[in-house]
């Protein structure tokens, strides 16, 4: 598939959603003492789908994108704790029942990545822990630096992966027996191709006291295949 006909797809899908949201935002904001618990129920419900419908769109669209070859990191020298601040706030709604833990140190190096990519990347791994764990949970973000590496973990003290699961969970539309309805399957396939696309890596594992953790690593200096991506 080309890269105008996904453009020109993503165009057309996301003009209507926009739309809804937009109509459906405007409503919520009036809040005339008028609107029935009910009605306001309704616009709540149609706010969180058409967010939903959007994410999946998007998911969709970068599968793609993978897979024709489209994905060309834009590098910059970006700011780690930048990145670590807009994907909290991009998944403010779907943290909104669970505990968040953030280790940031303040000696982290700036580093040359695709600031959107990533930025994907880590909120697909926080929608995950946040659609696979019990409400009330503490979900752990953490950001460090070794070596020649930048290693970004979420971790979780959810049901933990299945074992007959742990080989599958980065394919595309794997879905594990335990998933809660909600998800595509979509989402750690797009996690694994952006972090690869760095010349990175990302693996899965479940934790010693309970939970699962997902670890992606990042090279801290650009290899000669970024380089000619950059290029």
């Amino acid at each position: 598939m080309s890269k105008t006909l996904l453009d020109s797809m993503s165009h057309e899908m996301r003009t209507p959603i926009a739309a809804i949201r937009s109509a459906a935002g405007n409503l919520a904001a009036v809040a005339e003492p008028s609107f029935s618990p009910f009605q306001q129920q309704m616009i709540a419900e149609i706010e969180e789908a058409t967010e939903r419908l959007n994410r999946l769109v998007g998911n969709v669209l970068e599968a793609s994108r993978l897979e024709s070859g489209n994905v060309r990191p834009r590098l910059n020298d970006c700011d780690v704790a930048e990145l670590v601040h807009v994907a909290v706030a991009e998944t403010e709604k779907q943290l909104s029942h669970h505990k968040l833990s953030v280790a940031l140190p303040r000696s982290l190096p700036l580093v040359r990545m695709d600031f959107v990519l990533m930025q994907q990347v880590l909120t697909n791994l926080l929608s995950n822990a946040a659609l696979h764990t019990p409400p009330g949970t503490t979900i752990e973000l953490c950001a460090k630096a070794e070596t020649d590496t930048l290693i970004l973990s979420v971790a979780d003290s959810g049901p933990g992966i299945p074992p007959e699961s742990l080989a599958r969970v980065f394919d595309k539309f794997h879905r594990a027996r335990n998933a809660p309805t909600g998800g595509t399957g979509l989402g750690l396939s797009l996690v694994k191709g952006f972090a690869e696309a760095h010349g990175g890596s990302v693996a899965a594992a479940n934790r010693p006291g309970g939970g699962a953790i997902f670890t992606v690593r990042l090279p801290l200096q650009t290899n000669h295949s970024l380089a000619a991506a950059e290029a």
